[in-house]
């Protein structure tokens, strides 16, 4: 896929942005990953180092049909339970189907070399063939359809259907946002665990803001009353700017 067909590969829409919602804590953690189907346009999508891609390209170029394809990519997808960033490298898996929707058994053709990613990939497009018939279409005139699906390089040619993987970047705070406005001696032993929503400009959306636990009610009710003031570098997703809810950790050692 060139990158002028990149640039026009999108997210989609609300339910993508579900995906995001994912809680983090003060403590740093490797970035998570999220799953966008690559469809429509976005302005501001950058690819990183650390996104990859599921893709379908089948050999015979003269078969394009997305739209029978995308249903089986997304039971791929729904297979491969990847939430963290995977080696830079690619595996390779062959597929072939029949006219009447059985598959052969899916064989790793080129491995990545990375033992638990090759057969997390192989186990993916097994579980999608072995629990749905996908009857070729009546268009395409062959009796098989042999086709490779490839877990790593987004660039990859003839591709005809592709779900990318990115990196999640959370929000970070400004240097310089607020304390709540209790007595620091009163701090020691002290906790208090917020949830709320950063929106794509770096803002805390006061109306989503929840008190997971706390020790003290004061300590809460300053928590609760600084946070509108705090700023973030919002999160990003593909070089984009995004909501995202996360979690907050306060205590004595702020």
């Amino acid at each position: 896929m060139t990158r002028k067909a990149r640039s026009r590969a999108a997210l989609c829409g609300a339910g993508a942005l579900a995906a995001l919602m994912a809680a983090c804590t003060h403590a740093t953690k490797t970035p998570p990953m999220a799953a966008f189907p690559a469809q429509a346009s976005l302005e501001c999508f950058v690819p990183t180092q650390e996104d990859y891609a599921v893709t379908i390209v089948v050999r015979d170029t003269s078969f394009r049909d997305s739209l029978w394809l995308r249903p089986i990519l997304g039971e791929i997808a729904r297979n491969w339970p990847v939430t963290l960033p995977l080696p830079r490298l690619s595996v390779d898996v062959s597929l072939t189907i029949f006219r009447d929707g059985r598959a052969l058994d899916p064989k790793i053709v080129h491995p990545s070399h990375i033992r638990e990613f090759d057969r997390r990939a192989l186990e993916a497009v097994r579980a999608a063939v072995n629990d749905t018939l996908w009857p070729i279409p009546a268009r395409y005139k062959p009796d098989t359809l042999d086709a490779l699906v490839r877990f790593g390089a987004q660039d990859i040619e003839n591709a005809i259907v592709q779900t990318w993987y990115s990196v999640v970047r959370p929000p970070k705070p400004a240097r310089d946002n607020p304390q709540p406005d209790y007595p620091p001696e009163k701090r020691a032993g002290q906790q208090v665990i917020a949830a709320f929503t950063v929106d794509s400009l770096g803002a805390v959306d006061s109306s989503s803001m929840v008190i997971l636990s706390s020790t003290d009610e004061d300590y809460a009710a300053a928590v609760l009353a600084v946070l509108p003031h705090w700023r973030f570098s919002p999160s990003t997703i593909r070089g984009c700017k995004v909501a995202r809810t996360i979690r907050w950790e306060f205590t004595g050692k702020e």
